[in-house]
């Protein structure tokens, strides 16, 4: 009787250990990703503000434009490393909850044998030890590829069969941690790009293209 007793307190302690480890990997997860908006959204907004500046000093004092464009450059460099590792960190607590997940299902299985043979070989335990055996056959899987894809399909259709480039879009699944990412790095080629119109090296011949004709501005008729 006493095994029995070690054995029920073991695997409800087990669980509930795991528990707390998964609640604590969701936790962190979503934190990764509020902060990944916030640290995001600041570099945004720098970015709008160089935009702005390199605008109203273009033409007018080179040197300012050329260290603005630095400036962009590098900051777009750390926007995309900024989010990378924020995706580094998602990654981590996801593959770490997978792991918790996998766990919970074990001892859950393990509740489930031991109240069986508890109650098919009579054996006596402290009743608060069994009541707090669980019972649940399944654990939901929050972050398992593809297992809800086709209920989202067929939620789509229905909501909006009307909106079918929308729908297969958002089929396509685009990570919103890897846009900032992305983000960055455009922005990195057009700060290096409008660095690169800021100077002239000695014997390298190189300008914009005449099609490139930007916004022209037309002359109001009188």
């Amino acid at each position: 009787m006493r095994e029995a007793e070690v054995a029920v307190t073991v695997a409800i302690e087990e669980l509930k250990a795991w528990k707390a480890i998964y609640s604590e990997c969701v936790k962190q997860r979503g934190f990764e990703m509020a902060q990944l908006i916030q640290r995001n959204n600041f570099f945004m907004i720098f970015q709008g503000v160089l935009f702005a500046g390199i605008c109203q000093s273009a033409a007018m004092v080179p040197v300012v434009s050329m260290i603005i464009c630095l400036v962009g450059l590098s900051s777009s460099l750390f926007q995309a490393a900024m989010a990378a590792g924020a995706k580094y960190w998602q990654e981590h607590w996801e593959v770490s909850t997978r792991e918790a997940e996998i766990e919970m299902t074990l001892w859950l299985m393990a509740h489930r044998l031991l109240r069986t043979q508890v109650s098919k070989r009579k054996f006596k335990i402290r009743g608060d030890l069994l009541d707090r055996l669980e019972m649940r056959r399944t654990v939901v899987h929050l972050f398992e590829d593809n297992k809800n894809r086709e209920k989202i399909s067929k939620t789509l259709r229905k909501s909006r069969p009307w909106a079918k480039i929308m729908n297969i879009i958002i089929m396509m699944r685009f990570s919103a941690s890897r846009i900032p990412v992305y983000v960055g790095l455009a922005f990195a080629v057009a700060w290096f790009v409008l660095f690169l119109c800021t100077f002239r090296i000695e014997g390298v011949e190189y300008r914009v293209p005449s099609e490139v004709t930007g916004f022209p501005i037309t002359e109001l008729k009188k």
